[in-house]
């Protein structure tokens, strides 16, 4: 089934609606065409292959081709019902999309460092609240260098007890000798953001609560702060409803067991106070309706701040950004995982766990993707979406 991208008076809106089966015409490049249902196979078929067991319990793509839902594909089992039902993969069952919430929180720093006059080379000192104490290696650190994990900051805890901590200390890495991934990197936005909306009102919030040494205020009013900016900025724009950072009754969940048979193992539960580099819930189709808006439109960022985004790969992941056939990929992975060895529970599972990704090739071309209970050791999404996506050239 395909979906078209209307364009009418100027306001840009994804319309999900069924269109005749006629054919897109084929993308080329060298003489060779791009088939986009083989596309789809080798990415049903590598993902099934990729697990140990040949089965995770499920997972859900939708493909974008100029624009349009080319094809879509869900498999396996998504939740249990409270009636103790087993539920299957949609396109609209939503999932913790884990790290590609990093991306969206990339979007939200390009759009308030021009709101402020700012580069990406310009340090955040500026934007830090007081109470943390920030050390000076912290206030020196440049925005450009949270966004590509190039910060020297290593540790990975989100809640606001470690963020105040790896605030007031050195990075870890003050040399930056390399980039090392942190999600605090991305989750000192949940608090650089607010102040970079309006710093007078931040301050104001500031010292109506921290004089009382109600730190725990202050902290809930920055999360909702910067999840009420990103739904009217970076998700409302993009014509998707209410995202946040609290799953509902139709949230994938992670097994224990293979499909059919197993027991709930994670409901990832509330990040509100944790988000910024992971968290927020979405499904598919919003994952899917949002590249494309990032990709072709002026809605969230820019050409220019799209061409810096993807030159700097700030928001990206270096190892899912991949050169193909036809040119540079960029990407995103998410991934929440747990050693269930170490809990007793299925031990012949390994590593359960999520994992989400989005992806824009060259030649128009995007991937959204969830996945629940991969067993066994991790594996790179965006290296199986890259391999299906140069085997899929004719």
């Amino acid at each position: 089934m395909k979906y078209s991208l209307l364009i009418i008076a100027g306001i840009i809106t994804l319309s999900f609606f069924a269109v005749s089966c006629k054919k897109d015409l084929p993308i080329k490049s060298n003489s060779k065409v791009f088939n986009v249902q083989k596309f789809s196979q080798l990415l049903q078929t590598k993902i099934i292959e990729s697990s140990p067991l040949k089965d995770p319990q499920g997972f859900s793509f939708i493909i974008t081709q100029n624009q349009k839902i080319a094809d879509s594909f869900s498999y396996g089992i998504a939740y249990t019902s409270s009636a103790g039902g087993l539920i299957n993969w949609t396109t609209k069952q939503e999932i913790n999309v884990a790290s590609v919430t990093k991306t969206l929180t990339a979007v939200a720093a390009f759009q308030l460092m021009k709101k402020n006059s700012l580069s990406e080379g310009s340090n955040i000192s500026k934007w830090l609240p007081k109470y943390m104490n920030a050390h000076a290696g912290i206030k020196k650190l440049e925005f450009k260098e949270l966004l590509t994990h190039s910060s020297g900051i290593t540790e990975s805890g989100t809640d606001y007890i470690n963020l105040r901590k790896v605030i007031g200390k050195a990075p870890t890495d003050p040399q930056k000798t390399q980039r090392q991934y942190s999600n605090v990197n991305f989750a000192i936005f949940r608090i650089l953001i607010p102040f970079m909306i309006d710093s007078n009102i931040a301050k104001s919030k500031e010292l109506q609560f921290l004089p009382k040494k109600d730190t725990a205020s202050f902290e809930r009013w920055l999360s909702a702060t910067y999840i009420n900016y990103m739904q009217q900025n970076v998700f409302t724009p993009a014509g998707l409803g209410t995202v946040n950072c609290i799953p509902s009754f139709n949230t994938a969940m992670a097994y224990s067991e293979p499909t059919g048979t197993g027991q709930a193992f994670a409901f990832n539960g509330d990040w509100t106070e944790t988000c910024g580099g992971g968290g927020f819930y979405m499904n598919v189709q919003e994952m899917s309706k949002w590249m494309v808006y990032l990709t072709y439109t002026n809605a969230l960022l820019s050409n220019d701040q799209r061409k810096l985004m993807d030159s700097q790969m700030m928001g990206w992941d270096i190892n899912d950004c991949k050169m193909t056939i036809a040119g540079q990929a960029y990407g995103k992975n998410g991934a929440l995982r747990w050693d269930s060895n170490k809990n007793g529970i299925a031990p012949d599972l390994g590593d359960a766990g999520l994992q989400t990704l989005i992806m824009k090739f060259p030649n128009n071309v995007e991937l959204a993707l969830a996945i629940n209970s991969l067993p066994g050791a991790y594996r790179s999404l965006s290296a199986i979406a890259a391999s299906s996506y140069n085997a899929a050239w004719e």
